[in-house]
């Protein structure tokens, strides 16, 4: 069951309610607004310099109403800004790290629904569905967080697309100068005044009455593209590819996220 959300968030799905401590409290009231502002001014300091194929996205919004829109984690802080006014739902984490992320989304111009993989994920999952039915929306997907294995596409994408009938169309972002992280998925931030190029990726549609199978085959298809189109962001200058897939460890179903969730 779905949550009403708070009034100073009319805009999104409520988590959870949490105990927060006074400094987390902070940084909710103050931290994130700040965070939103920041990410703003940092983006709008970047110049993109190469759009590739962005008529794949038009065409498509044009002919279906919408489409699906899966990115890696390590490049969330460029499509945060890229994608804030496009009438774009996302689905972030319960967690109370989500709780930040769905306040700057917020700000920036998504609607999100709450959950993940790993909690909530079953409900929020069909709420997005629901939404991306009634015309006229976009989803947005972390496809492997918010804990990964990094790089390695998650189902959700997929049981979107089927249900929805919309096209999954990735998108990957680049910068010539970067800052990288040393966390699980190697995020990375561009650095203030730098160039940026996108990529929109190939349609690709599920088909309502595709089976295990067939899906399992459209998330390597994916997955394998995405991974191509980041590794061409990161050596468009000359760079080396950051981070690398978790093929070591199981994709996470929503099966099992309905399973946890009971």
């Amino acid at each position: 069951m779905t949550q009403v959300a708070p009034p100073s968030y009319s805009r999104v799905m409520a988590g959870p309610p949490y105990r927060y401590t006074f400094g987390e409290r902070l940084l909710l009231r103050f931290g994130v607004p700040l965070a939103a502002w920041l990410i703003k001014i940092w983006n709008r300091s970047c110049r993109i310099v190469h759009r590739e194929h962005e008529e794949r996205e038009l065409a498509a919004v044009r002919q279906y109403g919408g489409c699906i829109y899966p990115t890696w984690h390590q490049r969330m802080f460029f499509f945060f800004y890229d994608f804030g006014a496009r009438h774009v739902t996302m689905m972030i984490s319960q967690s109370k790290d989500g709780e930040y992320a769905n306040g700057i989304a917020w700000r920036l111009g998504f609607r999100s629904v709450r959950g993940s993989g790993t909690r909530g994920g079953h409900e929020a999952l069909r709420a997005l569905i629901d939404k991306l039915k009634e015309g006229g929306e976009k989803g947005g997907m972390m496809a492997d967080g918010p804990v990964g294995p990094p790089r390695r596409l998650k189902m959700g994408s997929i049981v979107l697309a089927r249900a929805t009938g919309l096209p999954i169309i990735p998108m990957m972002y680049g910068a010539k100068r970067r800052i990288v992280f040393h966390s699980w998925d190697r995020y990375f931030l561009p650095v203030p005044f730098t160039k940026i190029v996108v990529l929109h990726g190939e349609p690709v549609f599920v088909p309502a009455d595709a089976d295990e199978t067939e899906c399992e085959r459209l998330r390597r298809l994916i997955e394998d593209r995405m991974n191509e189109m980041a590794d061409r962001c990161d050596a468009w200058w000359g760079g080396r590819p950051v981070g690398k897939p978790g093929y070591d460890l199981p994709v996470f179903s929503p099966q099992d996220a309905a399973r946890k969730d009971r």
